[in-house]
């Protein structure tokens, strides 16, 4: 999920705003180094994207601090960022948790993204958020072929609007 994530929002960045104005990388739980699955590798070729060369990365305090915002699969990732590093907390969401917070309060143009996010997360908390229903991203890892399929349309899906709401802060 995580390696499909960060291509198709790398892609539909660089579409809306050229290469390079957006920095999108993938970070996870499991060992450094590893390839994407098989599955993972065809659907994005399927979509014109090539992950071939993607080896996993861990989430360490370092990097989570440098990020504007966290994008994670499952409520279980959000609750272990901000484990590791607290102060992310605030800008981790789930991406279909994200999604669902947009509509309530738009980036409108001019409006400061750390402002922003500030709003967004406004009404979260970490103690509540363990026992909160949050919206996740299935793991369609060992699916048939169809499912597998299915589940990274609508990670597309998702995707698709976050770029197209964080494109109007450039």
């Amino acid at each position: 999920r995580s390696v499909m994530s960060m291509a198709l929002l790398q892609a539909g960045f660089d579409r809306r705003l050229g290469p390079g104005r957006v920095t999108v990388r993938s970070l996870g739980f499991g060992p450094e180094g590893l390839p994407p699955i098989s599955c993972a590798v065809e659907a994005m070729r399927r979509r014109g994207l090539d992950v071939t060369g993607h080896r996993s990365r861990s989430v360490t305090a370092k990097r989570v601090q440098s990020a504007d915002l966290i994008l994670a699969s499952e409520k279980d990732h959000v609750v272990k960022i901000a484990a590791i590093s607290p102060a992310a907390y605030r800008r981790t969401f789930t991406l279909p948790e994200f999604c669902e917070r947009i509509p309530s309060d738009p980036l409108a143009n001019g409006r400061a993204f750390a402002e922003w996010m500030t709003d967004l997360s406004t009404g979260r908390r970490a103690g509540d958020y363990l026992h909160s229903a949050v919206p996740e991203v299935a793991d369609p890892t060992g699916q048939p072929q169809r499912r597998f399929e299915a589940a990274t349309v609508g990670i597309e899906e998702l995707c698709a609007a976050v770029v197209d709401v964080l494109s109007l802060s450039f």
